[in-house]
């Protein structure tokens, strides 16, 4: 008895000690760095839901997430002007109206930036807790503890789950939702449905991926009664926590304009609107559902929620130009996605599931099609959607369930296997830390590394304006580096961070100091291409590079150019 009451202390002082170094992690990430151009719009976005009591703002995520953000800066009572919200179908007025909420309440927006983020600290730590009890319950306690350390450490989730953006802690409720359905499946009680309901209602609000998990839902409920002879949960418990789901939902958007008429909205999107709502005016909007058979049908969902998938839709069918290892095109790649994992993901975790993989054909478990499906389903469905290829983290959702997947090695009881486990474990965790705290522009060691990354992606995979606290402390403490001129990707004015900067002139005549993030070096338009010809003499974390302009090397691009010297 004694023996066991020390194992399970240790144990539990061996969880508790790897949650508090990932709390500090991201305590340490969300202090030093800038607030990123997905955050701006979020934090003002969740303070305008809370004192209006509206969701106009920001339709394309659900509100859970920013107004968790915005609760403590609200007690701050920061300055805000919510006149730029025009509250139309078209343009995104979350970015306008952010970019004035730190113009208003300058050097203190970063404070309540901060503030914001640490607030949020609680949705990782809940994400690193079900990876360990889900990997646990399928495979033991070792397993547990694998899929513990692959969250813990994932240079994916530190570098996003130290932001208010909505995708690690989405993906974290979201993990939540299929442990509660796994173990609803397993014993479908009152309690159980009621906690899955809930679950699935809590991961629905932090992001619209998950609502993919309705039909997959479904799909494993068929399943799991298709092939379990013991327990068959009956279905109208699964309605009861689809039900559950939905009225979280509503109740989410403080039961804001449900149940209107499917016929009564206004769609930018093809696919609400019809295939020529891109030729008409977008500002009047349009409806494919008129005059059918569904015009009248009551939508059982926040006017908001359905609206804010509308523009997602309309997003997603613009072809933006996008841009993979050097190339630049409109539209995108089915393989964009799978081709930023293999960049953006440690070797260890793809040498991990190759691993898992093989142990997989041995020992396949019923369960594993609980824990894998919502992944795969989330993964081709965001590669699918080929209009926009510009965030990796739109499959961030997916990782954790194979954390705990990858945890199943743990089950292999062979000596050398376990030593090289730990080898690929120390791997895994030293390739993350060692560009920490820039977990946002980690590339692995295959790829050459963070310094190599704008060879494959740009965009938030690797410039999102989070440096720009770390140029001001760069510049203060090179006061010869004046004055300075400055070129990057965030949208808020970086005077209001104290740096005193000059705007790149078009013709780079000038001798001098330069300050340009990778985004603007690689731009499509090519602007500042030229930059390419010399070595940086710093860099700010790696999305800002700091060049130091000698009157030999303007002159140099002046004959080149065919400017006059």
């Amino acid at each position: 008895m004694v023996n066991k009451i020390v194992q399970q202390d240790g144990k539990m002082i061996a969880i508790g000690g790897i949650l508090f170094v990932h709390l500090l992690l991201l305590i340490y990430s969300a202090t030093i760095h800038s607030p990123t151009n997905g955050e701006i719009p979020a934090l003002s976005a969740g303070l305008y839901h809370w004192q209006t009591g509206e969701f106009n703002l920001f339709r394309v995520n659900p509100p859970l997430v920013r107004m968790v953000a915005a609760l403590p800066v609200l007690f701050c009572k920061p300055k805000t002007d919510w006149s730029l919200n025009h509250d139309i179908l078209v343009g995104r007025d979350e970015f306008p109206v952010g970019n004035e909420f730190i113009r208003l309440n300058g050097e203190n927006s970063f404070r309540y930036f901060t503030l914001a983020r640490l607030f949020c600290i609680p949705f990782s730590i809940l994400g690193a807790v079900v990876c360990y009890r889900f990997g646990k319950e399928l495979y033991g306690t070792t397993s547990g503890f694998i899929a513990l350390i692959l969250w813990c450490f994932s240079p994916t989730v530190l570098g996003h789950a130290s932001t208010i953006g909505p995708d690690a802690h989405a993906a974290a409720c979201g993990l939540l939702a299929v442990y509660l359905f796994w173990h609803w499946l397993q014993s479908p009680t009152v309690s159980a449905t009621m906690f899955s309901g809930f679950a699935l209602g809590l991961a629905e609000l932090t992001k619209t991926t998950w609502l993919v998990l309705f039909p997959v839902w479904i799909l494993l409920w068929l399943f799991w009664r298709m092939t379990n002879q013991n327990q068959k949960p009956s279905v109208s418990a699964l309605c009861s926590i689809l039900l559950i789901g939905m009225i979280c939902i509503n109740i989410g958007y403080g039961g804001e304009r449900v149940f209107q008429p499917l016929g009564s909205f206004r769609f930018i999107s093809k696919t609400f609107g019809g295939a020529d709502t891109e030729t008409n005016n977008k500002m009047k909007g349009k409806n494919r559902f008129r005059g059918t058979i569904l015009e009248k049908l009551p939508v059982p969902f926040p006017q908001n929620y359905l609206l804010g998938i509308d523009i997602q839709r309309s997003d997603f069918e613009f072809h933006s130009k996008n841009y993979l290892c050097g190339k630049w095109k409109y539209g995108g790649w089915w393989y964009y996605y799978l081709s930023a994992f293999v960049v953006k993901e440690p070797v260890a975790l793809s040498l991990f599931i190759l691993f898992s993989l093989f142990v997989s054909y041995k020992l396949f478990r019923q369960d594993e099609i609980i824990l894998l499906l919502p992944a795969v389903v989330i993964f081709i469905l965001v590669s699918s959607q080929t209009g926009m290829n510009q965030h990796y983290r739109y499959v961030l959702g997916a990782i954790p369930f194979l954390f705990v997947f990858i945890a199943k090695l743990g089950t292999v009881r062979r000596r050398l296997f376990g030593l090289m486990i730990l080898l690929l474990l120390t791997f895994y965790c030293g390739s993350s830390l060692a560009v920490f705290p820039h977990s946002l522009s980690y590339f692995n060691e295959a790829a050459g590394g963070s310094i190599s990354g704008r060879r494959y992606l740009l965009g938030s995979n690797l410039e999102w304006g989070q440096d720009i606290l770390l140029l001001k402390k760069w510049i203060d403490n090179h006061p010869e580096c004046h004055p300075i001129f400055v070129s990057q990707s965030s949208y808020f004015d970086i005077g209001i961070a104290g740096i005193q900067s000059e705007k790149i002139p078009d013709d780079i005549t000038t001798p001098g100091w330069y300050a340009v993030g990778v985004n603007d070096i690689h731009d499509r338009e090519k602007k500042y291409r030229y930059f390419l010809r010399f070595e940086p003499v710093g860099m700010i974390g790696y999305s800002i590079y700091i060049y130091h302009m000698a009157p030999d090397a303007t002159n140099k691009l002046r004959g080149e150019t065919g400017l006059p010297e």
